[in-house]
């Protein structure tokens, strides 16, 4: 598995992505979890400016290319050996142009313009907070963990059910976060699981890096595709 040195809890509570920008993760009180130290791979710093930064898909999934059958949102993900089991909520943008989340870090929000369960093309982007003030450390800041072939479920509001496979982990500095990659709605279906990771700076309240793991359907994973 590759790790690179590259990959915002915001506005309700931390936010880690955004438009046109990548958004910081903070804490409510931008102080981090009370009481509790920041994960070894959680993070943020400001924004870069925006004509650096590609855009990302704002029209809805149901309306692109990749989406000729009808749009399943996803409702649960799970990757048992890391011990994430995580009820998934449809979310758009916020006030601030940044992806919205669930206020709570137990629980992960699918970005609604990105593809859904049955995808044919294109990146399935689901994000959580990596902690929060009511749930401390949330389940996804065990991403930082996930190795090569780790298998994970994500279900559908319909009951069905992808199978997918880690392929590969990256924990980006904001900056330089490949947003363009981790949003594209092109190209093979792949997951993308995001949240904030590196150290926390409390002078701005927000970590330093995201962490990003990418996973593709077990049978493409098979087939080499």
């Amino acid at each position: 598995m590759k790790m690179t040195g590259r990959a915002r809890l915001g506005a309700t509570l931390a936010v880690c992505l955004a438009l046109p920008v990548l958004a910081g993760c903070t804490a409510v009180t931008g102080t981090g979890v009370a009481g509790t130290a920041a994960p070894r791979s959680t993070a943020s710093a400001t924004p870069p400016p925006a004509a650096s930064v590609p855009r990302i898909p704002t029209a809805d999934a149901s309306l692109t290319a990749n989406a000729a059958a009808v749009v399943v949102a996803p409702v649960r993900i799970q990757l048992d050996r890391l011990g994430i089991d995580m009820k998934v909520t449809s979310e758009g943008l916020d006030a601030d142009g940044a992806m919205a989340l669930p206020p709570n870090a137990a629980d992960a929000g699918w970005y609604r313009y990105s593809p859904g369960v049955n995808s044919r093309a294109g990146a399935t982007v689901i994000a959580a907070h990596i902690d929060s003030r009511d749930d401390g450390i949330g389940p996804f800041s065990r991403l930082r963990n996930a190795t090569a072939g780790d298998r994970l479920t994500l279900t559908g509001a319909d009951g069905s059910t992808v199978a997918y496979t880690v392929t590969e982990l990256r924990q980006v500095g904001k900056i330089d976060a490949p947003m363009a990659e981790v949003f594209d709605t092109a190209g093979a279906p792949r997951l993308s699981l995001v949240t904030c990771g590196g150290s926390y700076n409390s002078k701005t309240g927000h970590y330093v890096d995201n962490v990003i793991v990418t996973a593709t359907p077990v049978a493409a994973a098979a087939s080499g595709n």
